[in-house]
């Protein structure tokens, strides 16, 4: 396979990872107000609605939750065998948010790198993840997705619908 091939491959299965962490921490958001009737309660305006400048209450879809807070909060309501990898999840995303992502010439794959935010004494950084974005490694972080996505899903008693 040509490079070119290859790196527009990588680059699909890049969106297919982005698209899913904002699809679990949207299911996410959404679960919470199903399952937490505190949540529930808070939610009155009707965002498809809303425009620029209008003013609505906090809430589970409204507020400054992170992602960790938020998997963190969908997980204190989940059932048990819906719960999620929070650290996983919240790496992954902050990988891909905070990183670099390359593509090196003849390796084939893009690398992924990420760098503490510091500097030591000496002015230097810290590499945090270094990782090649292989095909293996987006199947593998493409599949903990769906199955996470899955899960919240089922909590929420949501259907999946696949494009055709």
């Amino acid at each position: 396979m040509s490079n070119k091939k290859n790196f527009e491959g990588h680059a699909l299965n890049l969106g297919k990872l982005t698209g899913n962490l904002l699809s679990i921490e949207m299911a996410a958001r959404i679960a919470i107000v199903k399952l937490d009737k505190h949540s529930a309660s808070q939610v009155f305006t009707e965002l498809p609605q809303v425009k620029e400048g209008d003013q609505v209450e906090s809430n589970a879809f409204t507020n400054a939750d992170d992602l960790r807070k938020t998997l963190e909060k969908y997980n204190k309501y989940a059932p048990n065998e819906y719960k999620v990898d929070v650290a996983f999840i919240v790496g992954l995303r902050d990988a891909l948010a905070h990183g670099r992502t390359f593509g090196f010439g003849n390796i084939g794959c893009l690398r992924l790198l990420k760098f503490k935010r510091k500097k030591n004494n000496k002015g230097r950084v810290t590499v945090e993840v270094a990782q090649d974005m292989t095909d293996t490694w987006f199947n593998e972080n493409i599949k903990i997705l769906d199955n996470s996505l899955k899960k919240i899903s089922v909590a929420l008693d949501y259907e999946i619908k696949e494009f055709k």
